[in-house]
């Protein structure tokens, strides 16, 4: 085990769990960098065991972590930040959200700070770095390129009899799991009614989600091969049965059901991996999302953002450096959160052989040159609130057709879509 590794493990244990108030600065001492973060606990701590190795290593450059729970308020709390003149120096966003910012000309572009960091964008995989690119300029250094697959409870697989799925399997088979893993309070399967769940499918069968990825208009999914994966997944909660209904989410929602061993299979990106580690006794490890028609995946991507006109850029961007560099993504990548952006971390060791779940890390990895974005547009994250209530909808009323949804959806978001232009 190598020193950054053995470092990371030391951190990651000795600060799991712990919290601390960021501190403050008191007469004549510099104001701390505010690092804003979004997340679950488990989450969290990780962000906070990278701080404070960061501040043992660099001594003088504080940071103080702003901690926001749930993904909305934390949205809003930028927002309002911006708009009182009073943003965090330094921000971590999803790139289906950060477009808003850009267009505002509220970020810092990080393109033209690399340079003096010491940082080559050619170190870390493209597509996160082209995600996160608007207006010809790199905005934000992304931290991780996950994808979505299947979490899978172990002990249910072996009990039914089922083998671990491997690359290539097929929705029918994939469908077949599901219902022989259904029996009793156990459901073979979980799937969000969002449209980050729904794409891949679409894309795997050859439909597409938008009328144009780069400049989209309209919503497409109700054009033959979208339609078909669409109604592969509708058919899953309404006629097989093998996803919990609206109601028995509403009672114990699917990650909760799946930490509890009352689902087989979770559709899930990365970020689960954390939480899942925490629960012990269970057994889980991770598969390759199933085949329509080709193999095809969606990013999950999150950023290191820089406020527009923030003090103390270079101290700033010294953090980002080690945040993005080989210990920061070593410490990150062991703690389970991250599927790091720098290819050597990546490929080494504190990724694919933490000692930890899932088994099979590299599923993330041969995802990659399946991955495809969703629209960068600066309304999408309003766009893709009201799609996930429509396929909600899809999902739980049987009576509600794609036609119907697809028109509802457009009359909603076609405003949305031209103040995108």
């Amino acid at each position: 085990m190598n020193r950054v590794i053995a470092t990371a493990i030391s951190v990651v244990l000795a600060t799991a769990g712990c919290s601390s108030d960021g501190g403050s600065s008191g007469e004549g001492e510099t104001a701390p960098i505010r690092f804003q973060i979004q997340g679950e606990p488990e989450e969290i701590s990780v962000y906070r065991a990278l701080v404070d190795t960061f501040e043992d290593e660099v001594p003088g450059i504080d940071v103080e972590v702003v901690e926001v729970s749930e993904e909305e308020d934390a949205l809003a709390k930028l927002a309002t930040s911006f708009a009182a003149g009073d943003a965090p120096e330094l921000f971590i966003i999803n790139y289906r959200e950060f477009a808003q910012f850009a267009q505002r000309e509220a970020i810092e572009p990080v393109g033209r700070l690399l340079e003096g960091a010491g940082i080559s964008v050619s170190d870390y995989y493209e597509q996160p770095v082209e995600a996160f690119t608007y207006n010809d300029e790199l905005q934000c250094l992304p931290q991780n390129i996950s994808s979505l697959v299947v979490y899978y409870n172990t002990q249910l697989f072996k009990a039914a009899g089922v083998k671990r799925p491997q690359a290539g399997w097929t929705v029918e088979e994939f469908r077949d799991v599901a219902l022989t893993l259904t029996k009793g309070d156990v459901h073979g399967l979980g799937i969000d009614a969002r449209v980050i769940r729904a794409a891949p499918f679409i894309w795997s069968n050859g439909g597409e989600l938008v009328d144009d990825p780069e400049n989209p208009t309209r919503f497409t999914f109700d054009e033959p091969a979208a339609a078909e994966a669409v109604r592969f997944l509708i058919d899953l909660v309404q006629k097989d049965k093998v996803i919990p209904s609206e109601e028995e989410q509403a009672g114990e929602d699917l990650e909760t059901r799946f930490t509890t061993g009352k689902l087989g299979m979770f559709l899930g990106s990365r970020r689960d991996t954390p939480k899942f580690r925490e629960i012990l006794g269970l057994e889980w490890d991770v598969a390759p999302l199933p085949v329509m028609g080709k193999p095809a995946g969606i990013l999950h991507s999150d950023a290191y953002c820089i406020s527009k006109g923030a003090a103390r850029q270079d101290e700033i961007m010294r953090f980002v450096a080690f945040a993005l560099g080989e210990e920061g993504q070593t410490l990150t990548a062991f703690a389970g959160r991250t599927v790091p952006s720098l290819k050597s971390v990546a490929s080494s060791q504190a990724f694919l052989d933490p000692g930890q779940p899932p088994a099979h890390p590299e599923v993330f990895l041969d995802g990659i040159p399946h991955i495809r974005k969703i629209p960068v547009i600066p309304a999408w994250a309003e766009i893709e609130s009201l799609a996930d209530e429509i396929l909600t909808r899809l999902f739980f009323e049987p009576d509600y057709s794609i036609e119907e949804a697809v028109a509802d959806l457009n009359d909603q978001t076609r405003d949305l879509f031209g103040a995108s232009e």
